[in-house]
């Protein structure tokens, strides 16, 4: 089994080796100093990917039964409404132990558990990363992940995704979402602020956008927002921007 891109050209994923302890001893810290959501994921003696994707809702702080049963179409679908969680300084979704996936269970045979979960991060990427804000009125978020495997399983693992696409985290490397986390840490330092549109086309040369479901054009310039170092409020003050009028904010963020 090959794994193929659901979203985008390219997808590769870092792998934090148990034996460097990168993981636990550096990034982990780090990322909770940052002020990151993280949601770890411990795959020891997973049994299928029902399975495999409801741990990954708990930690999304998702309120499932403890002997609750969620089919994988439904964890997909739930992952595109996480809630009362902040996100505004970026999330991060990591598979501990993620080797077990590859062995414990005949129900997670030749990869297809190993699919699965790799298939909901690239969802969680594609949906929180690049649609929202555009598409979907909220704020975007970093998105970060890896897998921790021992190096014995990185054979295996390179087989499934193809070795172009397997990294190994470590100081100095730079990861899929580093120009993304670096855009916003200049220009959005305290976090994500709620995304603002151009309802009459202002700042679009008179381009206004009619769809009935949308605020209007979506403005991703740091100038025109107060919670940014780069704000103008010369600039601003030209032009009426406004927030979504179809979310409602989350009262926990």
């Amino acid at each position: 089994m090959i794994y193929e891109n659901e979203h985008e050209d390219e997808f590769i994923v870092p792998v934090f080796t148990r034996e460097s302890g990168y993981w636990e001893q550096v990034m982990k810290p780090r990322l909770q100093r940052q002020g990151w959501y993280i949601a770890e994921v411990d795959c020891t003696n997973v049994e299928d990917i029902e399975d495999c994707g409801t741990r990954l809702l708990r930690e999304l702080n998702f309120k499932v039964p403890e002997h609750g049963y969620i089919n994988a179409m439904a964890v997909k679908g739930n992952l595109r409404d996480i809630y009362g969680i902040n996100m505004r300084k970026g999330l991060f979704v990591f598979y501990k132990n993620f080797e077990d996936i590859f062995s414990t269970h005949p129900d997670l045979y030749n990869g297809y558990g190993a699919e699965f979960m790799l298939q909901l991060i690239e969802d969680i990427v594609y949906y929180y990363s690049t649609l929202r804000g555009y598409i979907y009125e909220e704020y975007p978020v970093v998105v970060g992940y890896g897998v921790g495997l021992p190096t014995s399983y990185i054979p295996q693992f390179e087989e499934l995704m193809g070795a172009e696409n397997v990294m190994i985290a470590g100081e100095g490397v730079r990861y899929p979402w580093s120009d993304f986390e670096e855009e916003q840490r200049r220009n959005f330092p305290h976090g994500a602020p709620d995304p603002l549109y151009d309802k009459t086309g202002q700042l679009f040369g008179g381009v206004i956008n009619h769809d009935p479901q949308a605020t209007g054009i979506y403005v991703a310039d740091p100038r025109y927002y107060p919670e940014s170092p780069l704000y103008d409020p010369v600039l601003a003050s030209k032009v009426h921007l406004v927030h979504s009028e179809f979310t409602e904010p989350d009262p926990s963020v």
